[in-house]
């Protein structure tokens, strides 16, 4: 037979887990919401990881066509210093025979290259012997094309299946910009 006391300590044991069960109900509705985020979180760094990857790899390109193009500009600047220089010699000439001097030619207008192949190379505005098919844009014109793919990149818009992809996307983007802002 169960004594009074040992019923009523049943009956206290019941009514304490109740409580606590309550209690702990109520934390966990309190919790749940941050919970949830910090799951949705953890779930998205893979993605995240991979987005910023890409990004990466463009400024990894964005940094090798930098150097290029500032070995490019540099070159141009000693072509552009000795046509000047050679101009002004033949002007002299031309001078002391009584002739009209010659006008120096313009400072060539550099810019990059990218082709459909996803070759991206410095290059100048007239370039006759340019591969069909190539678009033209100033440098400035590349960096805002390449920032408009980071943005794609970082948002997941666009993700490329390979490090090789990135030349050719920025190619397409060139191919939607309109002309005017490229130049």
């Amino acid at each position: 037979m169960i004594s009074p006391d040992m019923s009523s300590q049943r009956e206290h044991s019941l009514d304490s887990f109740l409580n606590e069960t309550h209690n702990l109900k109520e934390r966990m509705r309190q919790i749940l919401p941050s919970y949830i985020a910090s799951l949705k979180e953890l779930s998205s760094l893979p993605e995240e990881f991979e987005r910023r990857f890409w990004a990466s790899r463009l400024e990894a390109l964005l940094e090798t066509v930098r150097a290029d193009y500032e070995t490019f500009q540099a070159k141009a600047q000693q072509v552009d210093f000795l046509g000047t220089f050679m101009t002004l010699g033949i002007d002299v000439v031309l001078k002391a025979g009584g002739m009209q001097p010659v006008t120096p030619p313009p400072p060539l207008q550099l810019g990059v290259t990218i082709a459909s192949s996803g070759k991206i190379i410095p290059d100048w505005v007239d370039n006759p012997y340019r591969e069909p098919g190539t678009i033209f844009v100033t440098y400035e014109g590349f960096t805002a094309i390449a920032r408009k793919l980071k943005d794609k990149l970082l948002q997941g818009t666009i993700v490329p299946s390979s490090e090789e992809e990135i030349p050719r996307l920025l190619y397409n983007l060139a191919l939607e910009t309109p002309k005017g802002a490229m130049r």
